[in-house]
């Protein structure tokens, strides 16, 4: 992986405008990400760097800082979601030490934060967060306890086991973890004995919820798909979507489900066997807006799961 080190001239606190984080305040430290999901949406924007390349904002530090010193800034900035187009806790230093920094820059002003994370969390930021641990909210994403699934769709993310010891370390640090499986490959993590050891992996660690989704695809990861999975997988993944019309105004936001029926009985498995472990499923309703679904960001709302609006699917037209 290269990293290119560049200057962000836009603000660095942006509101999303999607889904379960929209209008809450969001961070990007860098474009482009090393660990290469092969279903990975952020891959496919028009402003997204080649494969291999990271497009890492080295003054957001600074930036930031200046935008929480602003008074008209800082009184609506109680709370912000990172990377919704990248990953905290990719591998190199440079990334790491802007993140780092950005993160201590937000508790110094007493503002909190969620994450979402495909990598392993380093010791520096574990210590970081057991000083404050009632203002971050990590999430650990883990679709597989199968270390097959996470070479052939994860290729450069961290192995289940560092994604489990994640969760160990910082509910030791005294955080509470969620849990994001998403996204749910179709056939291939959706079978029972899949499940079973995923949720048999995550009781042990004291998980009693889980945020749901199945893949969806744009355009651009259907491309993607078709380079970078074997064939055979391939198929079998594009069949389960069908020929139904894109869902969207653009072509940079058309999405397509997977079958309705695949989702509900896939859903209704992960249910039955999640309940033998003491372990509630919530549908993300923002990428399922045809099945009733909760709230699945931290964000939106931190103690109460709730039916989502409708206003809130990323599929709308």
């Amino acid at each position: 992986m290269t990293v290119v080190e560049i200057d962000r001239k836009t603000p660095v606190l942006h509101k999303a405008q999607f889904g379960c984080l929209r209008h809450t305040y969001t961070i990007n430290v860098a474009r482009g990400c090393e660990f290469l999901c092969v279903y990975c949406y952020a891959r496919g924007y028009p402003n997204a760097p080649p494969p291999g390349e990271v497009l890492l904002y080295k003054n957001l530090p600074e930036k930031l800082s200046a935008e929480l010193d602003n008074p008209r800034v800082r009184t609506k900035v109680t709370w912000v979601s990172f990377n919704t187009a990248t990953d905290c806790f990719q591998t190199h230093p440079a990334v790491q030490d802007i993140t780092f920094e950005a993160m201590k820059k937000l508790l110094e002003k007493s503002v909190g934060f969620s994450f979402l994370t495909k990598g392993r969390v380093p010791e520096r930021f574990i210590k970081l967060f057991s000083g404050h641990p009632e203002r971050i909210h990590p999430t650990v994403c883990l679709v597989s306890a199968r270390s097959g699934y996470q070479e052939l769709f994860e290729p450069q993310a961290a192995s289940p086991s560092e994604r489990l010891g994640n969760i160990d370390r910082l509910q030791a640090a005294g955080l509470k973890v969620n849990v994001r499986v998403d996204p749910i490959i179709p056939f291939i993590t959706d079978d029972r004995e899949s499940i079973l050891d995923l949720c048999k992996a995550l009781a042990a660690r004291g998980i009693k919820k889980l945020t749901l989704s199945y893949l969806h695809i744009r355009p651009a990861i259907l491309e993607q798909l078709s380079q970078e999975l074997p064939r055979t997988q391939f198929v079998l993944l594009k069949g389960c979507f069908g020929n139904r019309p894109w869902k969207g105004s653009t072509n940079f936001i058309q999405s397509r489900l997977a079958a309705p029926g695949i989702r509900k009985s896939g859903y209704d498995r992960f249910k039955a066997i999640a309940k033998d472990f003491g372990i509630t499923p919530l549908i993300c309703a923002c990428k399922n807006p045809d099945l009733e679904g909760q709230i699945c960001s931290t964000i939106s709302n931190r103690n109460h799961p709730e039916k989502v609006p409708e206003q809130l699917s990323l599929f709308q037209d």
